[in-house]
């Protein structure tokens, strides 16, 4: 493909998404297959966020750490595509060709 096909190329993307439940067991099952550093982590914030939840009698702490940390396992179960990438380093470059976005009346329309 040569370099203005490229920043031309507009064709449709399919995904195929990996659903992950929002519980601290499939976050952590998740993250021990695709990342554990990442893991390890989540373990010990987990554990910090039950012990104080426990502490406080509020469940506050620990459904904030699965909400931070299941954002970042369904990221990583689900890796932009080698054309979403491509597309991404062309937006991080200001080129916005192909995208879509809505305008004032709320329509989608291609950039």
């Amino acid at each position: 493909m040569t370099t203005s096909a490229a920043l031309a190329d507009t064709r449709r993307m399919t995904t195929a998404t990996t659903r992950i439940k929002r519980s601290g067991p499939a976050i952590r099952a998740v993250l021990a297959e695709v990342s554990p550093d990442e893991c390890a982590q989540f373990e010990v914030e987990f554990a910090q966020a039950l012990a104080r939840a426990g502490a406080e009698y509020d469940l506050a702490p620990a459904e904030a750490v699965l909400d931070r940390w299941w954002g970042i396992a369904v990221i990583r179960a689900n890796p932009l595509s080698e054309q979403e990438q491509a597309q991404l380093a062309r937006a991080r470059e200001g080129v916005f060709d192909g995208l879509w976005e809505r305008d004032e009346a709320g329509n989608w329309v291609q950039l």
